[in-house]
């Protein structure tokens, strides 16, 4: 009997995703997302070595590759209670520093950057800027992740225990010659975004979310590890609280996985696809955080650390997750400096450890698109259970148990729409998250009429 394989999709992105929104009178009165691939990850970590799962979930993403690597690897060490080298800190901050200023400034020039007539460039200058100045730096971004970790992207030098790469005086040049391009780069080009936003007020009106926003906190300071460049917190309805990781739920009711899928991530079950259930429209679980939606990313870092104040009346918006990658961009590229230069040559990358034969650990982060947490159950000296909640997941959740919107869901409620066959803000709103997967937005009006637009 003759079988059909489809693969579909094929592609070099970061998956997909759909948005359907309802217009009425011009504007968006109802949203739902749908994240339509299935991962799966945690499916395959069971089982293994716990020192496979750094490797293995560093594939989870072709850009935050090493985001997911190091949260991996410190959820193994907290499981073994593993004391890491500052040598080893201070590279883990320099690889993620690489890699957010990489993944902010192709967001800001080529993914976002057009939505806004790339910052009053025009065409002819876009293509010139992209040529001449963002895949250089791109390229320089790559190369400091090589020096430390092999290569990039998917390098190996990340483990539990440290770092792969001894420092040594020419590793520590190479470096600082690469982030003088690049803050050169970031000088010369950054105060084009600001100016462009300073005169656009308009975008603080729409896209406002759930004004929730939490991070676990990145940068730790090598001397002193509870101190970290972007905090740690929560801010839930304008009041700042301290994180309580018991509190991190993920609800399933809307999702294509069984009921019993969700709960705390420490102790649910590893993903349990169930395709088609009634009520469920994505892939994507909802992360929630006492139980309401929080937004994560640039935005939440800037305002937990209390490094940004938003300017829209409304408490965040377009133009705020804009000017806070940016100016997030511009902190981070002077940090590098730091941490570079408090490289200790030849001094201890790695501590030694035994992989224990049962623990359980947790893996807190920030990738450049927000909270990354992993969790691991060590059993037998092997995986038993295993969970990943990506920052992209609590920013594109569906509705919870309770109905609760997802942030972007919720951010889209209010959106003029004055042309439903060019629904440029709606693609605004969506790409200010800079959601990890690849967008098609549906917009339905209340006569029932239905007008399907692909957003490139």
């Amino acid at each position: 009997m003759p079988e059909t394989i489809t693969i579909d999709p094929v592609v070099r992105i970061e998956g997909h995703l759909g948005i359907d929104v309802t217009v009425d009178k011009g504007e968006v009165i109802d949203a739902h997302t749908h994240g339509t691939l299935f991962r799966g990850a945690e499916i395959i970590l069971v089982g293994r070595d716990p020192r496979d799962a750094p490797t293995i979930t560093s594939y989870i993403c072709g850009v935050c590759v090493s985001e997911h690597q190091l949260a991996s690897a410190f959820s193994l060490e907290d499981a073994a209670k593993v004391n890491i080298p500052r040598n080893a800190i201070l590279i883990r901050n320099i690889i993620e520093g690489a890699t957010t200023l990489y993944s902010h400034l192709l967001h800001i020039f080529v993914l976002t950057g057009p939505d806004y007539d790339l910052y009053g460039l025009g065409n002819d200058k876009w293509a010139e800027l992209l040529k001449e100045v963002v895949i250089p730096v791109q390229v320089n971004c790559h190369q400091i992740v090589a020096i430390w970790g092999g290569r990039s992207p998917h390098y190996y030098a990340t483990v539990a225990g440290g770092e792969g790469v001894v420092p040594k005086s020419e590793l520590i040049g190479m470096t600082l010659a690469r982030m003088n391009l690049i803050k050169r780069t970031i000088d010369e080009y950054g105060p084009l975004v600001l100016g462009y936003l300073d005169n656009h007020p308009e975008l603080q009106d729409f896209g406002v979310g759930p004004t929730n926003f939490l991070a676990y906190g990145v940068y730790p300071n090598p001397d002193n590890l509870e101190e970290r460049l972007f905090k740690r917190g929560v801010i839930t309805s304008g009041v700042p609280q301290t994180l309580d990781t018991q509190r991190i739920s993920e609800d399933v009711k809307h999702s294509w996985y069984s009921d019993r899928s969700g709960g705390h991530p420490a102790v649910e079950i590893p993903p349990e696809p169930a395709y088609g259930k009634q009520g469920a429209y994505t892939w994507a679980k909802a992360p929630r955080y006492y139980g309401r939606p929080h937004e994560v990313g640039p935005l939440a870092r800037m305002m937990i650390s209390g490094y940004y104040t938003p300017k829209s009346k409304h408490g965040a918006s377009v133009y705020d997750r804009l000017m806070a990658r940016l100016l997030e961009t511009i902190k981070i590229s002077q940090a590098m400096f730091d941490w570079i230069g408090m490289l200790k040559p030849d001094e201890s990358v790695y501590e030694p450890y035994a992989t224990p034969s049962a623990a359980a650990g947790m893996g807190l982060w920030e990738a450049p698109r927000g909270a990354l947490g992993h969790w691991i159950t060590i059993s037998g000296g092997k995986i038993e259970r295993y969970q990943v909640i990506t920052p992209t997941a609590w920013n594109v959740s569906p509705r919870d148990d309770l109905g609760t919107l997802g942030p972007i869901e919720e951010a889209l409620i209010g959106v003029p729409v004055p042309d439903a066959k060019n629904p440029l803000d709606i693609v605004r709103v969506v790409r200010s998250y800079d959601p990890c997967l690849a967008c098609t937005v549906h917009l339905i009006d209340t006569n029932g009429k239905r007008n399907e637009v692909k957003i490139y």
